[in-house]
């Protein structure tokens, strides 16, 4: 661990890679915010951790720390653009602060952000046109308070400089553990992470990236599918009797790894396939039976999304040939009129009183 000065580091390396799942959405800093907590500079601003990893001597992965970084960029144009066209001086001073903290070399960002990022990003740097929604983005939002600030507090550069000298983060070097854990460890308590993309980095590490999109391709059509599927069939496979949506990648995890001790990858990924092939079909209510039909859309119309866990599962056994259609029709009779009943009580009657009443009546049959 080193205790360094955030600007001086920014200055230091060349390039700073972003991983791709990282967000730069939310968590940004307004750092002139800082300035009216010791306007006269006296002591230094600790502002955390920074967890990174050294690729070469002026080359860095940000593990943790990005929204802090991109900030430090973006109030750096900010003051670029203020002083924009106004003296030679300045002018020549916007050259090195562009060339020192925002550039490696010519038209070479330092900063590389996620693809989903990146674009926006490097249009703010070189002052493109910007449309109304990328306008409306948090990168811009604070550009734009940096700028209605410097204006209407007429703030310094020199002064803003004397703050940026002040902060301080510690660089916590990460060579020996893995980026995306570690990434996940420290975001898992955030609702906002991208559990999705961490999930495409795992299984791109397991060398099965192609078998895994064509599944999310095939079947997750909504943006929400490949996590609601996700949940309900972790609720079944681990027992979970409340889902944690911030857990969906540890779980996938924790699945696949202990498949692995029975089975190669190939698979389990043929067997995840299969049950979200299962699940596509009862989103979309893709069934030639009128009756079963009938019964999903009336499950959906009184609001039973949180008995499609049980459903799924009802359904894999149904496929297999473990229970008959007439089965799986009377199962799916109960919990429509269990739906119905709560939807005119008002009541959360207890969902798990009833499947322990199917199970029962499975078994039996």
């Amino acid at each position: 661990m080193e205790v360094v000065n955030l600007l001086k580091f920014l200055n230091s390396v060349n390039d700073l890679y972003a991983l791709d799942y990282a967000g730069c959405d939310k968590e940004l800093v307004n750092f002139l915010d800082l300035m009216t907590e010791d306007e006269q500079f006296t002591r230094s601003i600790d502002l955390g951790l920074i967890f990174i990893t050294q690729q070469t001597l002026e080359k860095y992965t940000i593990v943790d720390g990005l929204s802090r970084i991109l900030s430090l960029s973006l109030l750096l144009h900010a003051i670029c653009e203020c002083y924009k066209k106004t003296t030679s001086q300045n002018a020549n001073a916007i050259k090195t602060i562009r060339k020192k903290y925002l550039f490696s070399g010519k038209n070479r960002f330092k900063l590389h952000l996620p693809e989903k990022y990146a674009q926006l990003y490097e249009k703010i740097i070189n002052g493109e046109r910007l449309s109304g929604h990328e306008k409306s983005s948090p990168m811009f939002v604070l550009l734009h308070n940096f700028w209605a600030q410097i204006k209407d507090e007429k703030l310094h550069a020199a002064n803003i400089f004397k703050m940026l000298q002040k902060i301080n983060v510690t660089l916590v070097e990460t060579d020996e553990v893995s980026q995306r854990d570690l990434y996940y460890k420290i975001n898992s308590n955030k609702y906002d992470i991208n559990q999705i993309i961490l999930i495409d980095d795992y299984m791109k590490e397991k060398g099965v990236i192609n078998h895994w999109n064509k599944i999310k391709q095939s079947y997750f059509v909504e943006k929400d599918d490949a996590s609601k599927f996700l949940k309900d069939f972790f609720i079944t496979k681990f027992n979970y009797k409340k889902f944690k949506p911030e857990r969906v990648y540890e779980s996938f995890v924790n699945y696949i790894e202990t498949m692995l001790q029975f089975m190669p990858i190939d698979t389990i990924l043929k067997n995840l396939e299969r049950s979200a092939m299962l699940y596509f079909n009862m989103l979309n209510i893709n069934f030639k039976n009128e009756d079963i039909r009938h019964l999903l859309i009336s499950i959906k119309r009184h609001k039973g999304e949180d008995t499609y866990a049980y459903i799924l599962s009802v359904y894999e056994d149904f496929y297999s040939g473990n229970i008959s259609e007439s089965i799986f029709i009377e199962i799916l009779n109960t919990i429509d009129e269990y739906l119905k009943k709560r939807e005119k009580t008002g009541k959360n009657i207890d969902f798990n009183e009833l499947v322990q009443y199917l199970n029962t009546l499975i078994s039996f049959k």
